[in-house]
């Protein structure tokens, strides 16, 4: 059964390396989505590979930040947010979902209460760097455990069976 862990991230350098790590440890590979604001991902020296399938259209755009460490979508506008740049399941989740729907109709996807999805979608709003990994049940807590070494906070489990997290690790 797959358990979701989500996370806030100050800056790009902590986001890159928490994941770098969890890839690497083979935790989650291809179940890794990124959120941030557009206006804040010019805070490292990092490549992107863009996903053009993900887009409706092709992007010129080259933010070289992401480093093909997660594949990621060309900016788009989520209501409530902004633009923004996502990377995994979730920017193609966020970006073919219905008009109107945002970050916390997602998250309740994800089996997210919708008081928690609230604060995430503040958490990015307001800058920071929000992860979303999805993994089994046996790799969730070493998966939370690299998030918080490398400075994420609010760092939760969530089941989709549940209106609570399984476990608050912050």
């Amino acid at each position: 059964m797959l358990r979701t862990a989500v996370a806030i991230f100050k800056g790009p350098q902590q986001t890159k390396e928490a994941i770098e790590e969890i890839q690497g440890e083979s935790l989650a590979n291809s179940k890794i989505s990124v959120v941030v604001r557009s206006e804040y991902l010019h805070q490292g020296e990092f490549r992107e590979e863009i996903a053009h399938e993900l887009a409706y259209y092709p992007s010129e755009i080259n933010l070289d930040q992401f480093d093909a460490w997660l594949v990621q979508a060309p900016p788009f506008i989520v209501p409530n947010i902004g633009e923004v740049v996502a990377a995994g399941p979730l920017a193609s989740q966020l970006m073919h979902q219905p008009k109107g729907r945002g970050l916390v109709e997602e998250l309740f996807t994800y089996g997210l209460s919708e008081i928690r999805a609230r604060h995430y979608e503040h958490e990015v709003r307001t800058g920071h760097w929000f992860v979303l990994i999805q993994t089994e049940h046996e790799k969730i807590n070493s998966v939370c455990n690299t998030l918080r070494n490398y400075g994420g906070k609010d760092i939760e489990i969530w089941n989709k069976e549940l209106d609570h997290p399984i476990y608050p690790h912050s």
